[in-house]
């Protein structure tokens, strides 16, 4: 009968001995293991490295023109200042024209407004002030004299519908009018106000003859809405001359400037000025190149860490030796060492020409006054320089990080690697198991049988030591 507590019966320490025994079977496993953690370290320093490209990627990715601008265009920016900020706004495109405007606001565009009639004219004649007949109502909006509305909304009106049911259908319709009900010392009115100001902002209402205006026949005996405030454009003057706007926002008066008229006169004032300064704004060419050298250089530095070794301490960054970091640092030196197509021929080819250098360490560095010196003297050429290469950056960094692309095929590689060691674990975990069945057996049956010889030992012993004793005498 084997023995429940191993080595009771010799005094061997048998669960040590197993645990020793079990150490030395388990090293392939823990190789197994260390293996994997290598593996899994390597995925992380890959994350970092990758984290550093896309912002890299990013970074070149704003140099790049969109489809159908010119890098000229693009990077073309002017500032906009105003003397009085409250009487108007501006925002520029590329076409726009350095220089000092004199801007003199005389009228600002106004919503068009129309409520309905009250006493005999009132459209809500039916019981308890409700439009006896509904339908389909008509809504549009258009200038004087219109025959195309630029907006034009069919809404359905129920019989017998209150001026509040009228309100939610208009005001649920989008229709671009916003309907609200005043009550009145004449009753209830219906009020209908243009949500935008302007002079194609007249609202027209037909298609239920309890609900009709029309602002070119006002005021017409069949209408039951009347005109509290009429729509109109805007009135000002540039340099003296006088300008008309549809609205208050217009983007007609000078190629390239949009202006928005935010404040006009009040009486007895007729004009409100302001002068409108137009400038050249260099910064987003310059952020742009600062951005740039920014992220290669972060790159640089989070490249460097995880590809080094150091001597002294004994140990190698992450990817000590990895071809996919040294593919992707030679990706990015090969973009600042070549030549653009689109550049052959011209003066400015190379960063190197606009005052961004490589150091020592492998960073770059930007020589502000030789950058900004560069952009004065032809912007058009540092600007295509500079598009080239954001673009070439930017398709390197896409063939490294992007779905298909270099680091996610590394990255499947490792975690295939890391599956395959998953599968030799549970292989070598389950040989394991048997060798230490093995081994529990084969110490409990030496267990048992020196617990055995020991009691057989003991017994003889006894039995020897009862012997009687005889002395041989001469």
């Amino acid at each position: 009968m084997a023995l429940s507590s191993p080595g009771l019966g010799s005094n061997l320490d048998v669960n040590s001995i197993i645990s020793q025994l079990m150490s030395l079977e388990q090293r392939p496993l823990t190789a197994l293991s260390q293996k994997e953690a290598s593996y899994q370290a390597k995925i992380s320093a890959l994350g970092s490295l990758q984290g550093s490209i896309s912002a890299l990627q990013t970074a070149a990715g704003t140099l790049v023109p969109a489809t159908g601008t010119t890098a000229t265009q693009k990077f073309t920016v002017f500032a906009t200042r105003l003397s009085d900020s409250t009487v108007a706004a501006a925002t520029t495109s590329s076409s726009a024209v350095a220089g000092t405007y004199t801007l003199e606001v005389n009228q600002l565009a106004r919503q068009h407004s129309v409520a309905s009639g009250t006493g005999a004219a009132t459209p809500f004649s039916g019981a308890g002030d409700t439009l006896p007949v509904g339908g389909t109502l008509t809504l549009s909006l258009d200038s004087l004299a219109g025959s195309s509305p630029h907006k034009s909304t069919e809404i359905t009106i129920a019989d017998g519908a209150t001026p509040e049911n009228i309100r939610d259908a208009i005001n649920g319709a989008n229709a671009g009018v916003s309907a609200l009900v005043i009550n009145g010392v004449a009753g209830k009115q219906l009020v209908l106000t243009s949500n935008d100001a302007g002079s194609n902002q007249f609202i027209k209402l037909s298609g239920i003859a309890g609900l009709t205006y029309d602002p070119d026949a006002a005021p017409a005996p069949s209408d039951t809405f009347v005109q509290s405030q009429a729509a109109q454009g805007s009135a000002f003057k540039l340099n003296g001359i006088a300008v008309e706007g549809v609205s208050n926002q217009v983007s007609t008066a000078i190629d390239g400037i949009t202006l928005n008229l935010l404040r006009g006169p009040e009486a007895p004032e007729t004009a409100l000025s302001t002068t409108l300064t137009i400038s050249k704004d260099n910064s987003s060419l310059t952020t742009g190149v600062n951005a740039l050298v920014r992220a290669f250089n972060d790159f640089s530095t989070t490249a460097s860490g995880l590809g080094n070794y150091n001597a002294a301490t004994k140990k190698a960054g992450a990817l000590n030796g990895d071809s996919t970091l040294r593919t992707a640092q030679n990706s990015f030196r090969n973009v600042l060492g070549n030549i653009p197509a689109t550049l052959a021929g011209r003066d400015l080819q190379r960063l190197s020409d606009i005052g961004v250098s490589m150091q020592k360490n492998g960073t770059l560095s930007v020589d502000s006054a030789k950058l900004s010196a560069a952009i004065g003297d032809d912007l058009s050429a540092v600007a295509d320089l500079v598009a080239a290469v954001g673009s070439a950056f930017k398709t390197a960094a896409d063939g490294l990080v992007s779905s298909s692309g270099l680091i996610a095929a590394r990255r499947d590689g490792l975690n295939s690697s890391i599956a395959s060691l998953g599968k030799q674990s549970g292989v070598i975990s389950d040989r394991l198991a048997g060798i230490e069945a093995r081994y529990r057996k084969q110490f409990t049956a030496l267990d048992t049988l020196i617990s055995g010889m020991t009691t057989t030992s003991n017994f003889l012993s006894q039995q020897l030591a009862n012997l009687p004793t005889y002395s041989l005498r001469n």
